[in-house]
C-alpha cells in the first residue's frame, strides 16, 4: 500500500468529493479537483510520463501552488519516476539553486508551466542562461494534465530499493542534499501523524506552506489525501502579503487542522486588526501544529492572546519537531493539552516549549556529541533519531549519509540519524534548545542565538521579526557577538541608526552581559533563509562578518 493506492481508493469510494480546493485573493475558491478528477488526471500525466522518461529517472518538480503540482507529483509516482520538489526562484540565487539540484540529482527533465518558464528566463541572469542551455526535456503541465479515462490509465511502477521522491534540503552554502524517501517512509510517517492527531476523512485541512518544503508536503498536501478529507491550499505570497486570508479560510469552512512554522503565528498576530479578528470563528480548529524552527514561547503566549475572542481554544496548539531526514515529524505534543513550557537555566533564564513524545515506532536519544555517551536525568545533548520515517541518506553522497544517517554512540546503539539539533527529554517529551553548530560560546558560557535575536527584534520598532540572524565571529580577542538586522524602513541619516544600533547594545547587554562586537544594518529582505522561512546563520556569517 502507497499513497496512490490510497487515492484509487478514495476515489473508488468517494469519487465526486473535493479533494483540494485552491484559495484565490477573494472570497471563495478559485479551483478545486475531485478525487475521481485527481486520479484521472494523475493516470493520464503519468502515461505521457513514461513515454519520455525511462523509470528511476529524477524529474524537476517547479511549479506555483496548485493543482498541477499535486498531480505532477502524483503522476511522476505513479510513472516510477522519482519528482524532485523544487522552489521556483527567478532572482540569481534562486537560479543558482535550481542548477545546483539539477546537478546533484542529474534530472532527466522538468515539470512545469508555461507561464513560470516565461518568467524563469524574463531576466537575462547568468544562471538562468545556463538554465535555459541544459541538455534538458521541459514537460508543460498545459499538455500533461488531461483528463483521461480511467480504464485506460497507466499500471502503476514500482521499482524495488529506489526512492520514492527526493526532498532537498534547504542548503546554507555548501550544495544541497537530496533526501531519499521511500514510499515506506512516507507512508508510516503519515500513518503516525494522523494515528496522533486522529484526523479522518470529514476533516477539512488548511495550508499556507511551500509546498516543495518538507511540512508542505507531506502534512499540507499528503495528509488529507491520505486521510481521505479535503486539503485548502494557498500560496506562501498570499499569506505574507494577506495572513487574515488564511485565517479567514480556517474560520469559513469550518477547517479542523492547519500548522505552520513559528514565525507565521507572529504574523498573524502582527499584521492582522482586531476588526478582521473579530469576524472569525476558530471553534472548529482541532489541531494548529506548529514546528519548522525553535518554539518561542513569547510568541506561541502571544498569538493565544490574539486570538482570544475568536473561539479558538489554546488547547489546540501543538508544538511540533521534525526535519526532512526523518520524512517529517520526529515528537507531536498532545492535542487537546496545553502547551508545556519548562525552564531552563541560561544566561538569561528561558522557557523551553515542549515538542511531545517521539511518533509511534520512532525512538529518540540524547546523546553527548563529543564523547557519543547517552544522556540522562533531563541533560541537554545531542537529539539522534531511528525510526521507520527514518530515510535511508541522501541521494548519492555516501560520505554525508555515514556521518548524519550512520550514528552510533558508545556503547554500540544505533545506527541513528544525528539530527544536529540540542535539547533534553522530560517525562518523555522532547524539547528542544538550538542548534549544535550555530551555538554560540563566548568565554565558555553558552548563548543561542534565538534568544539573542529575540531581544533584538523587542529592542526597536523598526526591526521586524524573523530578520535578525546573531552568531559568533572570531576576533584578536577570541570569540566574540555580531548581530546582523534588517530594518522595516530606510533610515535617514546616520544618527538615526546609530540611535538604534546602541539600543540594541543595550538590551543586549542588559539581558545577556554581552557587549556585541559589530551591529550591521541591512535592507529589507537580504537577511539569508531558507525556502521555509528560517534564518540562515552560518550563511549570514559568510556574507556579512
Amino acid at each position: 500500500m502507497d499513497i496512490l493506492h490510497v487515492l484509487e481508493n478514495h476515489a473508488g469510494t468517494q469519487p465526486g468529493k473535493m479533494a483540494f480546493g485552491y484559495i484565490g485573493t477573494d472570497s471563495g475558491l478559485c479551483g478545486q479537483v475531485t478525487y475521481q478528477a485527481l486520479l484521472d488526471k494523475v493516470r493520464g500525466a503519468a502515461s505521457d510520463l513514461h513515454k519520455a522518461y525511462p523509470p528511476g529517472s529524477r524529474i524537476l518538480i517547479l511549479l506555483p501552488a496548485g493543482a498541477p503540482f499535486i498531480i505532477s507529483f502524483l503522476a511522476a509516482l505513479h510513472a516510477g519516476l522519482i519528482p524532485v520538489p523544487c522552489p521556483v526562484g527567478y532572482s540569481e540565487a534562486g537560479a543558482e539553486r535550481i542548477l545546483k539540484i539539477i546537478a546533484d540529482c542529474e534530472a532527466a527533465g522538468i515539470i512545469t508551466d508555461l507561464k513560470t518558464h516565461k518568467m524563469q528566463f524574463q531576466r537575462k541572469t547568468d544562471a538562468s542562461g545556463k538554465l535555459q542551455r541544459l541538455p534538458l526535456g521541459w514537460v508543460f503541465t498545459e499538455q500533461m494534465i488531461r483528463d483521461q479515462d480511467t480504464a485506460a490509465g497507466l499500471e502503476g511502477i514500482r521499482l524495488p530499493g529506489r526512492p520514492a521522491y527526493l526532498q532537498y534540503t534547504s542548503g546554507s552554502t555548501s550544495a544541497p542534499k537530496g533526501v531519499m524517501i521511500s514510499h515506506e517512509n512516507l507512508m508510516a510517517n503519515l500513518q503516525a501523524i494522523n494515528n496522533w492527531f486522529g484526523r479522518t476523512r470529514d476533516d477539512i485541512s488548511v495550508t499556507w506552506l511551500p509546498h516543495y518544503h518538507d511540512m508542505g508536503l507531506v502534512d499540507g498536501l499528503l495528509s488529507p489525501l491520505f486521510t481521505g478529507g479535503t486539503g485548502l491550499v494557498m500560496s506562501p505570497m498570499l499569506f505574507v502579503t494577506n495572513p487574515f486570508r488564511y485565517l479567514q479560510t480556517i474560520s469559513d469552512y469550518g477547517a479542523a487542522f492547519s500548522g505552520g512554522p513559528g514565525f507565521g503565528l507572529d504574523h498573524c498576530v502582527s499584521r492582522i486588526t482586531d476588526a478582521q479578528l473579530s469576524g472569525l470563528d476558530l471553534r472548529a480548529l482541532r489541531v494548529l501544529y506548529v514546528g519548522a524552527e525553535l518554539l518561542r514561547a513569547p510568541g506561541l503566549r502571544a498569538f493565544i492572546k490574539r486570538m482570544k475572542n475568536t473561539g479558538f481554544d489554546p488547547r489546540c496548539l501543538v508544538p511540533a519537531y521534525g526535519m526532512a531526514e526523518a520524512t517529517l515529524a520526529i515528537s507531536l505534543d498532545y492535542p487537546e493539552k496545553p502547551v508545556g513550557y519548562r525552564p531552563e537555566e541560561t544566561v538569561p533564564p528561558r522557557e523551553v516549549v515542549a515538542c511531545g513524545p517521539p511518533v509511534e515506532k520512532t525512538e529518540v536519544a540524547i546523546v553527548d556529541p563529543d564523547t557519543l555517551s547517552l544522556v540522562e536525568g533531563g541533560l541537554n545533548g545531542e537529539i539522534w533519531v531511528k525510526g521507520p520515517g527514518v530515510a535511508a541518506g541522501y541521494w548519492r553522497n555516501p560520505a554525508a549519509t555515514r556521518e548524519t544517517f550512520g550514528a552510533y554512540t558508545a556503547c554500540g546503539r544505533g545506527p541513528y540519524l544525528r539530527t544536529g539539533d540540542l535539547g533534553f527529554m522530560v517525562e518523555g517529551q522532547v524539547h528542544i534548545t538550538g542548534r549544535r553548530k550555530e551555538l554560540i560560546i563566548i568565554r565558555g558560557v553558552n548563548y543561542y542565538p534565538q534568544d539573542i535575536e529575540e531581544v533584538v527584534s523587542r529592542s526597536h520598532e523598526d526591526i521586524p521579526l524573523n530578520a535578525t540572524a546573531a552568531f559568533s565571529v572570531e576576533t584578536a580577542g577570541g570569540e566574540a557577538l555580531m548581530i546582523v538586522s534588517e530594518l522595516k524602513r530606510k533610515v535617514q541619516n546616520g544618527e538615526e541608526t546609530e540611535r538604534i544600533r546602541i539600543k540594541i547594545a543595550r538590551e543586549v547587554g542588559l539581558s545577556f552581559g554581552l557587549i556585541p562586537h559589530e551591529i550591521r544594518f541591512i535592507q529589507a529582505g537580504k537577511l539569508p533563509k531558507t525556502s521555509s522561512g528560517k534564518i540562515q546563520r552560518l550563511a549570514a556569517r559568510q556574507l556579512f562578518a
